[in-house]
């Protein structure tokens, strides 16, 4: 050693720490030379640096503990059968006489018990750098399944390693495989054993449509299957949303807000909430408002905050109902943008800005700073200007049926008009001309007479008094609107009936009144009694709930309540609502009843039709065109019905509700499409025909096929439909009370080729009545015209028709006899329902009309609100049933070859 002048320790794991500080210090007592080569390899701020180059005071131990060396056998999850033998060797650093290997099992500490089959060896050291520990499990049991830790601990630290031990029973059990979309994407959980976690990849990144192979931890979902065999929910935290909208309101939720972007982050939200109507997931209405309430504290810094946080609130009131209530449930979300409005004033207002109004669509907004010894009482009216043709707006009288919820004009915005004193205020003679009262409120002079002495003159301080006025109730969402147990009957709920008017000071010690505060309110909706209440943010069914406590309904007209209430807060009179809002999961409100019964004849008539004609189809005298022109014509009428009556209002069902608009769409186009292809045939049989043959002619060519026919009547509304579809499916699920197309995409896939099909289909109808009234017309009965068939046509039954004598076809056309291929038309017999060319013109232009009229009216009774329900849908009952019984007379009852089909078919 006095010789010794270079030290080189030449290890790849050397850690540098206090545990080296002698080395450094008796390295230069004696004069020598730390190689170069020396380096640290940990702890990692010191890692790659030479020993040498270090002072004693970077070599410290403290901070996280790392280990050059941290092994655990087996290292990846293992699944064994329940009596296997499984060992465990954990392998560590030895830093010095204060390492420890222990073991746990699900973060409980183990211990050695040979019974149980847990036999933990004594640790062994290896050449003062190595701790090595083995634990071995003899007979596992089901109890073994779940992490087993090795975990070493030293004075600096503790480190470990983990690994999952799953059990399988000798009868192992299966979860089966199933798929699962959600707003995270779509899932397909394999065949899995029980007890396992099963991983599935995300597939959705933002800037890419690719996915990534195997996807780290952190973009993986999870989900056990338990030791039943029963899938438990799975874990899809990590995983992006597939909705944009959605993924953007995240993305605006994890951004850093301040007060230097507060302002530019607001106003990029609203453009995002502008089309809320049209969101689809729950966390879009969660994050917004969870947006809201961060603004909220920036509101005393920026006043330009409240106007976009009341246009937030009040776009959020369109989001669909069911929505909104997922979104309470889950986060309080409507309770919090309630509870956010409600403080604006108390932060924003001060001795500079001492009045806030703000106007939107839905939510209005007024607060003062008022001086309570001054205060003589304040009455404030809710109104918006009166539009023509917007239907609920106006003031309804005894007997009218108002709309079920307001459905405001874009620039149609709720406002504020208030008066100092206690004016005398009728909603139904508003003095502001060209508009309606919805609400009003009278605070009374002596609102600040029980505030506490500290507040009391001569020297009083200012107090924020707001006004908060809601279109609807859809904000306040409970679950279950019912003011006071079984105030509604069993089995009934009350519904929110009228605007909700809030008042509320901020800090001024405002508590029970002395004189009550005077509300008038305006039904928006018709229902039974009405019951005056409050909301309270903590209700008795979950978060947030109406209660009557303190509120008294003084009178109720059919259109006007008037209540008196002893405190302030928000105030809405309920009703049992003749409509109300389906509950979660439940069917649709269904149509009148009037509707059913005539569907279901026109349904029985339809069938009826069809059915005689596949079941006699070689003893009826209809050509093969006219026959499957028929049928397809009556099946795609009886989908429309059909479909309407049953699932037209089934919009809790999303999927459901998207199919029924899917199958309406093509099932309408498609009727509509065979009755211009009918149209089309007709007139070409009377402008097109081909001359008799002659003897010596070649034969006439095989007949087309009808497949041209199926292409354009049933193809063109599969195009249709699939296009509509594939742009987007939500274009099939409005947030109306009925299955149907969103508005601005059915212009273009519906309406506007509906507009093509009928002038077509028409000036088809035109030129065959100009026919009819020209030469072939006029010419008289067994003259030597000659009329033939379509070149090519076949008739079905044309052996027995050869037999019978000549007879017109369904579409007019004469059968031939003889050799000749030529018959001169004869008288037909007494009551053979055969008919010319201007008989099945004609019918065919009622059948077209009366289809039309059904799909009129059948649209009006669940889309409009300016006529009676009623009246449309016994209008539609009309021309269903005038529709059903006209089809099945003409081409059936009225029909020789089907009548005589149908005695054929009965024992004699």
């Amino acid at each position: 050693l006095p010789a010794l002048k270079v030290v080189d320790l030449g290890t790849e794991y050397l850690t540098c720490d206090c545990r080296l500080r002698w080395l450094l210090s008796w390295a230069r007592n004696r004069s020598l030379q730390l190689s170069e080569r020396t380096l640290c390899a940990y702890p990692s701020a010191l890692h790659a640096q030479a020993l040498g180059g270090l002072q004693e005071a970077q070599l410290r131990c403290e901070g996280a503990l790392e280990l050059h060396t941290h092994h655990l056998i087996p290292s990846l999850r293992q699944v064994v059968f329940q009596g296997d033998r499984l060992p465990f060797q954990c392998s560590a650093s030895y830093l010095g006489n204060d390492t420890r290997i222990r073991w746990y099992h699900n973060r409980a500490p183990l211990e050695g018990d040979e019974q149980a089959g847990i036999l933990l060896a004594e640790s062994l050291i290896h050449d003062c750098t190595f701790i090595t520990s083995e634990l071995t499990l003899s007979h596992i049991g089901v109890w073994a399944s779940g992490e087993w830790e090795c975990s070493v601990s030293t004075a600096q630290g503790n480190a470990s390693k983990k690994v999952e031990i799953v059990v399988l029973e000798t009868s192992a059990s299966y979860c089966p495989a199933e798929r699962v979309a959600n707003n995270r994407g779509d899932f397909r959980w394999p065949r899995t054993l029980a007890g396992i976690t099963a991983y599935q990849s995300c597939l959705q990144y933002p800037f890419t449509s690719v996915p990534l192979s195997g996807g780290a931890p952190g973009t993986r979902a999870s989900r056990r299957c338990d030791r039943a065999g029963r899938w438990e929910p799975g874990d899809y935290s990590h995983c992006l949303y597939t909705n944009d909208i959605t993924r953007v309101l995240y993305t605006f939720v994890l951004m850093p807000i301040n007060a230097s972007n507060a302002l530019t982050l607001a106003h990029q939200l609203r453009v995002y909430t502008a089309e809320a109507a049209s969101f689809s997931d729950m966390m879009d209405v969660v994050y917004v408002a969870q947006m809201i309430q961060k603004f909220l504290g920036y509101v005393d810094q920026i006043k330009e905050l409240v106007e976009v946080m009341v246009d937030m609130a009040s776009n959020l009131m369109l989001v669909d109902e069911h929505l909104l209530w997922l979104a309470q449930r889950e986060d309080k979300a409507c309770s919090g943008i309630v509870g956010a409005l409600e403080r604006i004033g108390g932060a924003a207002l001060s001795p500079h800005a001492q009045h806030i109004s703000v106007n939107s669509r839905n939510v209005a907004l007024e607060a003062y700073l008022i001086k309570p010894h001054g205060y003589v009482g304040l009455t404030c009216t809710a109104f918006q200007r009166r539009e023509a043709g917007v239907p609920g707006m106006r003031p309804g009288g005894p007997g009218q049926n108002p709309s079920l919820e307001p459905e405001p004009l874009a620039d149609q915005q709720l406002r504020f008009r208030c008066t100092t004193g206690r004016p005398s205020i009728s909603l139904s003679s508003f003095h502001i001309k060209n508009s309606v009262a919805l609400a009003s409120i009278q605070l009374p002079p002596s609102l600040f007479s029980s505030l506490p002495a500290a507040l009391a003159p001569p020297v009083p301080p200012d107090c924020p008094l707001q006004l908060l006025v809601f279109r609807n109730g859809r904000l306040f969402r409970s679950h279950g609107n019912t003011s006071r147990p079984g105030a509604a009957g069993p089995g009934k709920r009350r519904g929110v009936a009228t605007p909700v008017i809030f008042a509320g000071t901020s800090g001024c010690g405002v508590g029970n009144l002395t004189e009550p505060v005077a509300i008038s309110l305006r039904h928006w909706a018709e229902g039974a009694e009405p019951v005056a209440a409050w909301w309270s943010q903590d209700g008795p069914g979950g978060p947030g709930g109406w209660s009557s406590e303190g509120c008294q309904l003084r009178s109720s007209q059919p259109n006007v309540s008037s209540l008196h209430c002893q405190h302030l807060g928000n105030v809405a009179v309920l009703m049992e609502l003749s409509a109300f809002p389906r509950a979660v999961g439940g069917s649709g409100a269904g149509l009148h009843p009037v509707v059913y019964p005539c569907t279901a004849l026109l349904l029985l008539c339809l069938f009826s039709t069809i059915i005689t004609y596949i079941l006699n189809h070689s003893s009826i005298h209809v050509s093969r065109k006219g026959w499957h022109m028929l049928l397809n014509l009556c099946f795609h009428m009886a989908m429309t019905s059909a479909v309407f009556a049953g699932g037209i209002t089934l919009t809790n069902y999303h999927m459901v509700c998207q199919a029924v608009g899917i199958t309406l769409h093509y099932s309408s186009l498609s009727t509509l499409l065979w009755m211009g292809v009918k149209a089309r045939v007709l007139h070409k049989e009377l402008t097109g025909r081909a001359p008799p043959p002659q003897e010596g002619d070649l034969a006439p060519p095989a007949p087309r096929p009808m497949l041209r026919f199926y292409l354009i009547a049933g193809g063109i509304p599969l195009i249709i439909c699939g296009i509509t579809a594939a742009v987007n499916i939500h274009n099939y699920r409005d947030h109306s009370p009925y299955c149907w197309l969103v508005w601005r995409p059915s212009l273009g896939a519906f309406y506007i080729p509906v507009a093509l099909i009928l002038l077509i289909t028409w000036i088809y109808f035109l030129c065959a009545g100009l026919r009819l009234r020209g030469p072939l017309a006029q010419s008289p009965k067994g003259g030597t015209s000659r009329v033939s068939l379509e070149t090519g046509e076949e008739l079905r039954g044309s052996t027995r028709l050869r037999s019978s004598g000549p007879l017109l076809n369904d579409s007019g056309s004469l059968l031939a006899t003889g050799s000749a291929g030529v018959v001169t038309p004869g008288p037909p017999e007494d009551g053979d329902g055969l008919y010319s060319p201007g008989v099945q013109l004609g019918a065919l232009v009622t059948t077209h009309f009366l289809y039309l009229a059904m799909w009129a009216c059948g649209a009006l009774a669940v889309s409009q609100r300016w006529l009676p329900r009623v009246v449309c849908s016994c209008l539609y009952g009309a021309a269903a049933s005038a529709l059903g019984l006209f089809v099945f007379t003409h081409h059936c009852a009225r029909r020789r070859d089907v009548r005589a089909s149908w005695r054929a078919c009965c024992p004699q």
